[in-house]
């Protein structure tokens, strides 16, 4: 019996040494886990702030191409044909361009389009208002997006990312021929 004693001790014993090295195991997997996520968390946040560029890039592309056509769909700043110029912030393409800009703008994303786009404009020919026709030019939209990013590039990137895009399109304006007068509806 004294042997059967004996090796119930040593068996209770072992158990006691192999849990030593179980929390051993599991304090080294909490070291490994705690490096690895130092060297992960940084990446992945690099990630999203690079996601964040890239998003920044596409929809200053969409409301540059939208305010182009905006700009081109109604009647030109000049009345005669001109060469390309500058065109001014009071005249209507420019209006319509900044009217687009404002509407499809996100507010909510740490990024904005500039409401200050670069356009340009050249007219080829303008058909005379009694014939009508379309206008014959085109018209040039620059926009600027500035992107600040939200997590670990803003601290290399304090004053953000700033990004332009240009379209050109042409003309879509068609002059109305004035309408002729109505006949009288007895004759």
């Amino acid at each position: 019996m004294r042997v059967s004693d004996n090796s119930l001790i040593s068996k209770v014993q072992k158990p006691r040494h192999g849990r030593r090295m179980h929390s051993r195991s599991v304090g080294q997997g909490a070291v490994e886990l705690c490096a690895a996520m130092m060297i992960c968390v940084p990446i992945v946040l690099a990630g999203i702030d690079l996601g964040f560029i890239a998003l920044g890039s596409t929809i200053n592309d969409n409301v540059c191409r939208d305010a182009a056509r905006a700009a081109g769909s109604g009647p030109s700043a000049e009345s005669l044909p001109s060469p390309a110029h500058k065109v001014q912030p009071n005249s209507s393409p420019y209006q319509r361009a900044v009217a687009v800009i404002r509407k499809h703008s996100p507010t909510d994303l740490p990024m904005k389009v500039m409401e200050n786009p670069e356009v340009i404009e050249t007219v080829r020919d303008v058909p005379p208002a009694p014939m009508g026709g379309a206008v014959d030019g085109d018209i040039s939209v620059k926009t600027t997006v500035r992107i600040t990013p939200p997590f670990l590039l803003k601290s290399f990137l304090p004053a953000g990312v700033m990004l332009s895009s240009r379209h050109l399109v042409p003309f879509t304006y068609v002059v109305m021929p004035p309408n002729p007068p109505a006949k009288p509806a007895n004759q």
